[in-house]
C-alpha cells in the first residue's frame, strides 16, 4: 500500500449469501420502533390482517391450545386395576419410559373399534369378534375417559 492511499476494507455481509439468513448478532432496523415509526399506513393495515389471521386458525401446538385440548386417559392393567389420568404427558410421566404420543395412539385405536387385519388374535377363539379394543403399549390397555368400552374391561365388584 502507497502512501496517503486510501484503503476502504470491503463491507462484510450482514447475511449469510448461501442461505439469506442473517448473522448472529445481526440487529434489525426497526427493533424497538413502534409500527407508526417504520412502517406505512397501508403496511399496518395488511399486517393487522395477519394477527387476525393468527386468531382464527391459532397453531396447533401452542401450550395454550394444548391445554384446552387435553383428554382424559384411564389406564387399565390385566388384573382389572385402573388409573385415570388428566393427560397423555402425565400417563407418560407415571409409566417412567413411555411416550405419550404412543399411549395417544392407543387410545384412539381402542375407541376406533375397527377390524384387526386378521381373524384371530392371542387370548381369543377362533371366529371371535374381529373388533380389537384391547390395544396396549406397554403392557397397558389406554382408554379415553369419556369412551364407555374401559368399563367393560374391568371387574364389576368396583
Amino acid at each position: 500500500m502507497e502512501a496517503f492511499e486510501l484503503y476502504l476494507p470491503p463491507i462484510k455481509p450482514q447475511y449469510n449469501r448461501k442461505t439469506g439468513r442473517f448473522l448472529k448478532g445481526h440487529e434489525p432496523h426497526n427493533k424497538g420502533k413502534s409500527w407508526e415509526e417504520w412502517m406505512s399506513k397501508r403496511g399496518r393495515r395488511k399486517a393487522s390482517k395477519g394477527w387476525k389471521n393468527l386468531q382464527l386458525h391459532p397453531a396447533r401446538n401452542h401450550p395454550r391450545l394444548i391445554e384446552m385440548q387435553k383428554k382424559k386417559l384411564v389406564a387399565v392393567t390385566d388384573d382389572g386395576k385402573f388409573k385415570i389420568f388428566s393427560c397423555s404427558p402425565e400417563a407418560a410421566e407415571w409409566l417412567g419410559t413411555g411416550s405419550r404420543e404412543n399411549i395417544g395412539r392407543c387410545a384412539r385405536c381402542n375407541a376406533k373399534r375397527k377390524e384387526c387385519k386378521h381373524d384371530w388374535r392371542p387370548g381369543q377363539p377362533k371366529g371371535a369378534d374381529r373388533v380389537n379394543t384391547d390395544h396396549k403399549y406397554m403392557g397397558i390397555r389406554w382408554y379415553f375417559y369419556d369412551d364407555p368400552i374401559w368399563w367393560e374391561k374391568i371387574p364389576q365388584n368396583y
